[in-house]
């Protein structure tokens, strides 16, 4: 081989090494910045839904009429007010709360949901509520108790007596369905060390030393996570396998102690999409994919895939979900009528992207 051979065979190499080192340092960087969103945006629905559940557990803590009830030992109609409050929350509020009273005895005197543990002494799985009648100072965090759960637990108090608590109880499915609108999976795992007390876990799937703790933890996305080390997920904050990239964030109790985790699911082809929002990452989290429909349905906003050239609408229509799909190609189809077969060459072959923009050609 001559010498300018071996000279262009070395700067190639150079560059193509160049190439490949700039690429996985942009995408590690942008995998680093969903991160960060992700995470970000859980941690602002965990707080949005702790301050609700307080706000509300509160204001219902001061009913006289349930004080009433509870005062004189009428667990009936406690049921009928929890329940009835339960519902309404349900039906104009959307929230997936459960209301209880536990007597000041540690005894479950009424829930909203069913009332057929009435009398169950709560006492052994709650030390939190031992704190709480010894201070009088409400209680709000996440507790491992015979199932994982957020939980407000404000003191009642009426004429200057402690007489129970009030608790407002949340489980997963409003975090759920909140991630699944941006195709996100959720997977809630209890530390297995609170197994004996999580008597309602008995039948869960586990992972690692870990039991699954919300009911709508995709089955597809435990069994790829049975195949990681949580400890290396824990250590690096994601990890990517197979098809998906799972996020971690630890659960903590009111002491700080980690008694769970959150895993975030994301799937690849999912990834793909967000790449085409990187710059405004942020904002197209603060709306949901039902939001963006209805925007689309009624004109009245605009949908973040109006912003995209054709370009970009093309290389995102063979990863979106089904719904994306069908409005990227109804736009598409609208947009693509008014190109010169020139210009449909030139888009899809990418030779002359310059002479490609958005909306009609002029």
């Amino acid at each position: 081989m001559k010498l300018y051979q071996k000279y262009l065979a070395f700067v190639l190499s150079v560059l193509i090494g160049l190439t490949i080192y700039f690429y996985i340092k942009n995408e590690q960087e942008f995998e680093d910045k969903v991160h960060a969103v992700l995470i970000n945006l859980l941690d602002k629905k965990v707080k949005s839904e702790k301050t609700k559940a307080f706000n509300f557990a509160l204001a219902l803590s001061q009913n006289e009429t349930l004080k009433k009830a509870i005062k004189y030992e009428n667990a009936q109609q406690a049921y009928e007010i929890l329940k009835n409050y339960m519902n309404t929350l349900e039906t104009f509020n959307a929230s997936q709360v459960r209301l209880q009273i536990v007597s000041k005895e540690y005894t479950i005197f009424a829930r909203s949901w069913d009332n057929s543990d009435a009398g169950v002494n709560v006492k052994i799985n709650r030390p939190d509520l031992q704190e709480i009648q010894k201070t009088l100072t409400p209680h709000l965090s996440y507790v491992a108790a015979r199932r994982l759960v957020m939980i407000a637990s404000i003191p009642i108090v009426r004429d200057n007596e402690f007489i129970g608590f009030l608790e407002v109880i949340q489980r997963f499915g409003e975090l759920e369905n909140y991630f699944l609108n941006y195709g996100i999976g959720l997977v809630v795992l209890l530390d297995n060390k609170y197994e004996k007390q999580a008597v309602l876990f008995k039948n869960n799937p586990r992972v690692a030393n870990m039991i699954v703790a919300n009911n709508g933890a995709n089955i597809n996305h435990i069994k790829v996570l049975r195949t990681i080390n949580l400890q290396t997920l824990r250590t690096h904050g994601f990890i990517k396998k197979g098809k998906f990239i799972f996020f971690y964030k630890s659960i903590l109790n009111a002491d700080g102690e980690n008694i769970g985790s959150f895993v975030l699911v994301l799937s690849k082809e999912r990834l793909k999409l967000f790449s085409a929002f990187e710059t405004e990452l942020d904002t197209f989290f603060t709306y949901s994919r039902k939001d963006i429909y209805n925007s689309v349905n009624t004109k009245k906003r605009l949908s973040p895939y109006n912003n995209l050239t054709d370009k970009e609408l093309l290389s995102l229509k063979n990863c979106a979900y089904n719904e994306d799909r069908v409005y990227i190609e109804e736009k598409l189809s609208a947009e693509l009528h008014s190109y010169t077969k020139d210009e449909l060459i030139s888009l899809i072959l990418n030779t002359n992207p310059n002479n490609i923009s958005r909306g009609q050609i002029k």
